[in-house]
């Protein structure tokens, strides 16, 4: 099975999943943290990859104010936490958030 270097590197994962969620949403990090509740550079620093532990409760406010839920936010906690959804075999059936960032399951 191949890998990408994202799969490899959950805080690169992490990093690329806000900043796609948060685009596709159609935010800027300024609306994003106001909607979070969390500042400016906590998320700038979630996009850059410098945070690689997330507090829970950053995590929730994040998927709150994106409005991610279901399966999606399984995935999104998995992927916060440090483990690609790869690693997590209660997650097989959470690709769609994958999908949604343009990334692909290896077959």
């Amino acid at each position: 099975m191949s890998h990408t270097a994202v799969e490899e590197h959950p805080t690169e994962e992490l990093a690329a999943l806000v900043r796609s969620l948060r685009e596709r949403a159609g935010m800027t990090q300024e609306e994003l943290a106001y909607s979070s509740g969390l500042s400016i550079r906590t998320i700038s620093d979630l996009e850059r990859g410098r945070t690689t532990t997330p507090q829970r409760r950053s995590i929730a406010l994040l998927a709150d104010a994106l409005c991610i839920e279901g399966d999606s936010l399984e995935h999104f906690r998995q992927t916060a936490r440090g483990r690609s959804v790869a690693q997590c075999p209660r997650c097989a059936a959470t690709w769609h958030l994958a999908e949604l960032t343009g990334q692909r399951r290896s077959a």
